[in-house]
């Protein structure tokens, strides 16, 4: 392992039709101008299957000064801040696809959607499972591919989903029972297409609709407050967010796979830059799919499709 440091359709969008529009995407990256904001560069892994290596890396979370990372072999694997390997776990399953995010409460237990297995699966940080639950189907209360979650205080958790009548956010109390969900599939303020992360900051729940290119922040009874990221020059906007990590300050860390970078937003949703762009060097990305901050102020981002995890300072 080496280190490295560097100076109104009812039903959503397909697979097939994501993958094709994310690949275009990316495709088109490259003619887009970042803006460039200075920080300092960490690398580790490179593709394999062996201890610190990466297939694929899809989740990062940070959490009790330790990183978690899940890539697409299902492994759960746990590093120090600086990027060396502490322990791992296994995913019950994978052949159908793993998932695409990790978060914690505020005891330490890690809560991962497992997406494509329909549940929610609930772990100490040694990666002993507590508790799992959710099951197949739309109604309310169950799943079709739920993609991340988030734990309010007060123990109700706010999870984003996608698939055939249920691009949605369903909410749960502190015992998983089905409390209410909003949204549905469209453009419209308050729509979905995608919504692949979700974050609870301050009473304010911030959603990544993926691909309406856009975030949406809203209360925690799921009245739409404001949108981010889909106005402003052409170089501010965002291209198929992947996920979001809250600062301290209220800021927001929008992880873009289709610019290959991660972009600054302020408390107020204006943009102040961007980290990365395309490429394999340290300090840009190729297909960046997670985004977490420790709490040193350290971001981590899952450089997917570079089959590495890179940190950077936040200037």
């Amino acid at each position: 392992m080496t280190v490295r440091k560097q100076v109104h359709r009812t039903v959503g969008v397909t697979r097939r039709e994501f993958l094709v529009a994310s690949a275009a995407a990316w495709a088109c990256a490259c003619s887009v101008q970042t803006v460039q904001t200075e920080a300092v560069w960490t690398t580790w892994g490179c593709p394999g299957q062996r201890d610190g290596e990466f297939l694929r890396p899809r989740a990062v979370g940070a959490f009790g000064g330790e990183i978690y990372v899940i890539d697409t072999t299902g492994r759960v694997q746990v590093f120090s801040e600086q990027g060396e390997f502490q322990r791992k776990w296994h995913m019950p399953a994978a052949d159908n696809g793993t998932p695409t995010g990790v978060a914690f409460d505020h005891n330490g237990r890690v809560l991962i959607a497992d997406t494509h297995y329909s549940a929610i699966r609930e772990y100490t940080p040694e990666g002993d499972l507590v508790v799992e639950w959710g099951s197949y189907g739309s109604q309310p209360g169950n799943f079709i591919y739920p993609t991340d979650i988030a734990r309010h205080p007060d123990g109700r958790s706010f999870i984003s989903e996608y698939g055939m009548d249920a691009d949605r956010v369903q909410v749960f109390d502190s015992n998983n029972e089905f409390l209410f969900s909003f949204g549905e599939f469209g453009a419209e303020p308050g729509q979905f297409s995608r919504a692949m992360a979700i974050d609870v900051f301050e009473d304010r729940v911030y959603v990544c609709d993926t691909v309406n290119h856009r975030i949406q922040l809203f209360d925690l009874e799921g009245k739409c407050l404001q949108i981010i990221g889909n106005s402003g020059e052409n170089g501010q906007r965002l291209k198929y967010p992947y996920d979001t990590a809250m600062l301290p300050d209220g800021g927001i860390l929008a992880c873009e796979y289709g610019n290959n970078r991660v972009s600054h937003f302020s408390p107020e949703g204006k943009f102040l830059g961007a980290y990365g762009g395309p490429g394999r060097d340290p300090g840009q990305f190729h297909g960046p799919r997670g985004v977490a901050v420790s709490s040193r102020g350290m971001a981590y981002v899952a450089d997917t499709d570079n089959h590495r995890i890179q940190s950077f300072t936040l200037g």
